[in-house]
Order: structure tokens, then C-alpha cells, then sequence
């Protein structure tokens, strides 16, 4: 286990310059991009429903491990996706949902009471974010 920083290329074929934990643990089966946070030392997918609620740390998973295998998590950093489609310049959530809906991103905030509303950062371009995650907030029940 590790931390990189100071552009730091994760693979050669994503575009990431930051931070990020390498050489982690999963501990479920992901998928490259899925937000992820840290639970009893493994990732796993973060959903606005039953993650932790000021779970930190935060990160989008760097490809798609199987659970128990090796995966770097990028924590701040520049990522581009080009299956992403996104607004420049809007913010950049987790999506509202759980279970199989669980890691996504999105640039609507969840809304329902009980939700945890996790900013991640902003689309700096079409397909590009820079992820800085605040702290998570839970909308009153």
C-alpha cells in the first residue's frame, strides 16, 4: 500500500495527474471509474444510502478488480472517462441509490431525505473531472 502525488500517471491509458492510494485491497468486484470508499481496510462501491456516512476516504476506482484483488484508488486528481458525457463546469456528484446503483457519478445532487449528498468535484471538461471530494452531508429524515 501506497500514496503517489505530483502527477503521478496511473495507467497509460487514462489521463490522471494527482493523488492517489496504490496497491489497495477490493472488497467487492468493481468497475474502472466506480466511486469507491475505504470500509475495514477494502473499497468498495459508495452509495448515498448505506456507505458509511462521513465515509473518507473517497476515490474512484482505477480499473476492475475482482473482490480481494489489487487496485489503486485515485483520491485528487484530473481523470478523464471518455464514456463520460458531462456539462463543463457543473459539480460532480455521487449518484443517489444503492446497491447495484452504488459508485456512479453524476452532476445531479441526490435530493431524498436519508441521502448522503458527496460533491466529488467538477467537470472540467465534456469527459474530464477533477476530483476533490468534500465532506459528505446526510439530508434530514
Amino acid at each position: 500500500m501506497g500514496f503517489a502525488g505530483g502527477g503521478t500517471t496511473i495507467t497509460a491509458t487514462t489521463v490522471v495527474a494527482g493523488l492517489a492510494y496504490l496497491g489497495e485491497t477490493a472488497g467487492e468486484p468493481l468497475a474502472a471509474f466506480d466511486v469507491v470508499f475505504r470500509d475495514g481496510g477494502f473499497w468498495k462501491k459508495a452509495n448515498s444510502r448505506t456507505s458509511p456516512r462521513n465515509a473518507l476516504p473517497i476515490g474512484l476506482a482505477s480499473g476492475s478488480p475482482v473482490s480481494g484483488a489489487a487496485l489503486d484508488v485515485w483520491a485528487q486528481a484530473i481523470v478523464s472517462n471518455g464514456a463520460w458525457s458531462l456539462t463543463s463546469g457543473a459539480r460532480v456528484f455521487l449518484a443517489s441509490g444503492n446497491g447495484l446503483s452504488g459508485g456512479v457519478l453524476t452532476t445531479t445532487p441526490p435530493a431524498a431525505s436519508g441521502d448522503t449528498v458527496l460533491a466529488l468535484g467538477w467537470a472540467v471538461g465534456i469527459n474530464t473531472i477533477e476530483l476533490r471530494a468534500d465532506q459528505p452531508i446526510t439530508l434530514g429524515q
